[in-house]
């Protein structure tokens, strides 16, 4: 049999605020302890124009490249050949691409396999689901990128099982129910098997690639249900304290439309970097950046909405300058 010289592909995907990012940076974590894994090459989509999630990789700066201002399943599939081709040349054992969280993946499936140029640089070898515990359910009814993002994937990783244990058993049997024949692990304290990741067997046997390529492409035309990115960049150290019960509030006033709320913030308190995370009425706890980025001062923060009217996601936006400002007294 003839070896496939193609570089393998593994696509990560999965809602806002899942934990891909955390699942890459294991993996990366992983390789670096283990040399049979190779050396990995990541490219990080991004929706909106500050990108973030980036410099939470610290483990292989140079090995990672972002595809930051759109959803790689729509206007940004002209540019992923190019961004690909850029990661090549640094001769990676494998690709990572971590897609944002309002991807749908089959339009990005098909371009795998209908581009010729990708198709004769990459192989797909694996489309990694990574699904919240917490919310998966209400999730599922409500977002139609989660349905799509669990039915291309062969495998699908339980995020934050850790946090809520009794409802495991309940959300295998769900997704058993929903998505049959996909492979399913749970991620306990960021424990994951690399291999179980990586493994190429699964994605031939499961006939979740056989289900995009035989998609007719009438129904892979792109678009979402409406939602909309705000930026929001500071110029001085914030005020970590006020930030965080900023969070806490409007997390429960519109937790339902606050999609996704990121930020990688310098504390006035400290000088130290946090990053920052909400995902509905979802808050992580702030994480100290062992590596900052290059001028970062004061802060980046972005907030992904879906339904709030104009006048208050202005207001939201004008409250949330005014957090990170609390303690100048500038407000």
């Amino acid at each position: 049999m003839t070896r496939d010289a193609r570089i393998p592909l593994h696509v990560v995907t999965g809602f806002l605020g899942s934990g891909k990012t955390a699942l890459v940076r294991h993996l990366l974590d992983a390789a670096a302890a283990a040399p049979r894994l190779g050396r990995i090459a990541v490219l990080v989509n991004e929706v909106g124009e500050l990108g973030i999630d980036h410099h939470l990789l610290e483990s292989l700066d140079e090995d990672v490249l972002m595809l930051p201002g759109g959803c790689i399943c729509c206007s940004m599939r002209g540019e992923l050949y190019e961004t690909i081709d850029r990661l090549l040349t640094r001769r990676p054992d494998r690709l990572l691409l971590e897609t944002t969280g309002l991807a749908d993946p089959a339009p990005l499936l098909h371009s795998l396999g209908a581009d010729q140029r990708l198709a004769a640089r990459v192989r797909l070898a694996s489309v990694v689901a990574v699904v919240d515990c917490l919310r998966i359910e209400d999730l599922f009814a409500e977002h139609a990128e989660v349905r799509r993002q669990l039915e291309f994937a062969d495998r699908v990783l339980l995020s934050k099982g850790d946090l809520a244990p009794h409802r495991l058993e309940g959300v295998l049997e769900w997704l058993a129910e929903r998505v049959p024949a996909r492979a399913v692990r749970t991620a306990l304290e960021g424990d994951v098997d690399p291999d179980w990741v990586f493994d190429e067997v699964g994605f031939r046997a499961s006939g979740a690639g056989l289900r995009c390529w035989l998609t007719d492409t009438a129904a892979l035309e792109d678009g979402h249900v409406a939602y909309a990115t705000h930026s929001l960049r500071i110029e001085e150290p914030v005020d970590l304290r006020a930030l965080q019960l900023w969070l806490r509030l409007v997390t429960q006033v519109d937790g339902p439309r606050l999609l996704r709320i990121k930020g990688l913030v310098r504390c006035a308190q400290t000088g130290h970097c946090f990053a920052l995370h909400a995902a509905g009425r979802s808050i992580s706890p702030p994480r100290r950046l062992a590596r900052p980025p290059d001028g970062l001062d004061g802060g980046e923060l972005v907030v992904i909405e879906r339904g709030l009217p104009p006048p208050a996601a202005q207001a939201l936006l004008d409250s949330l300058r005014s957090a990170c400002a609390a303690e100048r007294g500038d407000r």
